[in-house]
């Protein structure tokens, strides 16, 4: 047989006797035996024939229906696309092949099927077509599609565009777009790898949409289909709903464009640089600068079309991508000719490097704490102009669920706003309350924000864990923080309710005493609220401690004091903003099993789609929730059967107790009342 090294036949178990080592310069490079070299006059064997042979692709050459495969054009996760010429007429097509290993998982395999269906659904010009759709026996499955002859719009983000350019470009997709929402498609997956610009007659830049494989069918596809271990979206482009586990629509394609959009404006993404859990975070907390601020070439209207298609609730952005399409032309023309939107200084030259995903600096932490590329060595062409590395802070911290016992976690990624806290155990759940002890910090106290599964690590390129998003940090702790993530020296903090020193105002040392304990509480704490406060309650609390908050700054405070008023001025408005919205309190409220607090979200009118997501993503969290609130509800029904009101209803309050989000037990709770009699 064939030896693996050298590609001869000899007999098994003889070595060829010639090893091929490979250079920094990437060429091979033959050691030759001591026996050969030694022979007078013997010749060393070429490099062509002892570099081992790339294995051959049977699919190259292959007949598949009318058509023969004649090369690979590219490979990604889910299959590979070859292209194919017509046996008879000489017409090119692509196919697009699943990869075998996937073939198996009968999920796959409909999802990738319904790639075809969905496009097929659609049937607009600006969406690459499907003319096929079979299997090469035993079990290749693959879809025969338009092959066009192009390029995509990742090849043209490495800078800004001319908005004379862009927006003509971006109109076609959201015209697209907009057509496939009005039939129940959303994308899910938009990037600028994803929109092919090919040549039209005269028109240069046409559309063309690739790549609905992960498409949401929202009337006849099930949420199984997103459950089967395949990554949803990718990082840079995701909407902060998507990147939650929040139910989508087509407004989550809105802010995919939107981010598009900003690239090519400015020439990076929003949050570029930033290792991908601090951009998960970001993409749900933070706000981008404009991208006018950045280039202020960009015309005024266009850069607030661009912000309000990334807003963070999709209910604050455009309706639908038509509207955001029209937005974009008429800002355009409202500018005139003479603002192109071309940046004459980038905010950087090398936006797929602000893109990539950060390599480790240091072997030892490979697997646990990625960083940004650092300084380029020098090449023959001269030296590179590359930022300084930034500092990785890496360390453990111990971690105090709000339920469970202390644990200690290795951390990454943390900045002022919050952390990733690396682990392979079952996270705490989403939104629920954790407290931080970090070195040279302090306690912080923090919500979990996001879960990464192995599933979701292993397609990143990072670890599994969770991020917590800092909600009660003292300016001091704040500063440490800073010099933290710097690698600078950092001064022991301050301990809360620290003596007061001469300068503090004794009046307000007073009332700070009672804030500094209520701010290390959960949001109804901060308060000073039952769980079940109305919403309209809850903002007026919020102003009435926000107005004795004001008070005290105006009283002659020590600069200690004042940074402790405005920590607790802080942590009151993210009370107020989560309490005095239904759909965030919801999810406050039932991750951490209050079900008064769920219940109230209900008479304030929250709707029930709103509240079944939040409750997929609770049992999810919470295995066993389910089969023991029908256990309960069970023993509630046999005490109603008997008549026995009083133990039905605490049956099925203790059934809220375990699955609070469950609309069955709130609507038998509220039928149950009205049978109990008054007291």
């Amino acid at each position: 047989m064939s030896c693996a090294v050298c590609g001869r036949e000899h007999p098994v178990g003889q070595p060829c006797g010639v090893a091929v080592s490979w250079t920094s310069d990437s060429r091979p490079q033959l050691d030759l035996p001591q026996t050969m070299s030694s022979i007078p006059g013997a010749k060393a064997p070429t490099p062509t024939m002892e570099v081992p042979q790339a294995p051959k692709d049977v699919l190259i050459g292959a007949q598949v229906g009318s058509y023969k495969i004649l090369k690979l054009l590219g490979t990604g996760g889910m299959g590979s696309v070859y292209l194919g010429e017509h046996s008879g007429i000489g017409s090119r097509v692509a196919i697009k092949f699943l990869h075998e290993h996937l073939s198996s998982n009968a999920d796959l395999v409909q999802r990738f099927y319904a790639e075809a269906r969905a496009v097929n659904v659609i049937g607009h010009a600006g969406i690459v077509s499907i003319f096929d759709m079979n299997v090469l026996p035993p079990n290749r499955y693959y879809l025969v599609m338009e092959y066009l002859e192009g390029n995509s719009l990742e090849s043209q983000v490495g800078g800004s565009m001319p908005m004379t350019r862009a927006v003509p470009i971006l109109v076609q997709v959201c015209d697209a777009l907009d057509q496939a929402h009005q039939l129940g498609v959303v994308h899910r997956d938009l990037k600028p790898e994803n929109i092919m610009l090919v040549k039209r007659g005269r028109q240069e830049d046409f559309v063309k949409i690739l790549d609905f494989g992960i498409a949401k069918l929202q009337s006849t596809m099930s949420n199984r289909k997103t459950a089967t271990g395949v990554i949803i979206g990718t990082p840079d482009y995701m909407a902060p709903e998507q990147a939650g586990g929040e139910n989508i629509d087509g407004r989550t394609d809105q802010y995919s464009l939107g981010i598009i959009a900003y690239e090519l404006a400015t020439g990076r993404t929003p949050f570029a640089g930033l290792p991908i859990t601090a951009m998960l975070v970001a993409h749900l907390s933070q706000d981008p600068r404009s991208p006018q601020s950045i280039n202020p070439a960009i015309p005024t209207g266009v850069s607030m079309a661009i912000m309000k298609a990334l807003a963070k609730r999709p209910e604050s952005r455009f309706a639908s991508c038509g509207d955001f399409g029209r937005a974009l032309e008429a800002a355009l023309k409202d500018s005139g000719s003479n603002a192109s939107g071309v940046l004459v200084q980038p905010a950087s030259t090398d936006s797929a490097a602000l893109r990539a995903t950060p390599t480790p600096a240091d072997a030892a932490l490979n697997k646990m704490t990625p960083s940004v590329p650092g300084p380029q060595s020098s090449s023959p062409s001269g030296p590179a102009s590359a930022a300084p590395p930034r500092h990785i802070a890496s360390f453990e911290v111990e971690v105090k669920p709000d339920q469970g016992p202390t644990v200690k976690l290795h951390v990454q990624d943390v900045s002022r706003a919050g952390c990733f806290l690396c682990s392979t155990s079952a996270p705490p759940r989403v939104f629920s309350r954790v407290m931080l002890t970090i070195p040279q910090v302090g306690t912080v106290q923090g919500d979990v924000v996001r879960h990464v599964s192995a599933e979701q690590a292993q397609a990143w390129n990072m670890p599994q864990g969770f991020g917590v998003q800092f909600t009660s940090v003292r300016p001091e702790q704040r500063e440490a923080l800073d010099m933290l993530t710097k690698g600078l020296p950092v001064s022991p903090p301050e301990p809360p309710g620290a003596a007061a020193s001469a300068t503090d105002d004794r009046v307000a040392e007073i009332a700070l005493g009672d804030f500094r304990k209520r701010i290390q509480g959960d949001h109804y704490v901060v308060l000073g609220l039952a769980q079940d406060a109305d919403v309209p309650t809850v903002r007026s609390k919020g102003r009435e401690v926000s107005r004795q908050l004001l008070e005290l700054r105006k009283r002659p405070v020590s600069p200690n004091q004042a940074r402790q008023i405005d920590a607790a001025m802080e942590r009151v408005h993210q009370a107020v903003d989560v309490l005095g919205v239904t759909t965030k309190r919801v999810e406050f409220d039932g991750m951490r099993s209050n079900w008064k607090g769920v219940a109230m979200c209900l008479s304030a009118g929250l709707r029930v789609p709103e509240l079944e997501a939040v409750r997929a993503r609770f049992l999810a969290a919470s295995p066993g929730a389910e089969a023991r609130g029908r256990m309960l509800l069970i023993t509630c029904n046999g005490f109603e059967n008997d008549g026995k009101i009083a133990d039905a209803l605490r049956n099925c309050e203790l059934a809220l107790g375990v699955d609070p989000l469950n609309l069955e037990l709130h609507h038998k709770r509220h039928a149950l009342l009205k049978r109990t009699p008054a007291k």
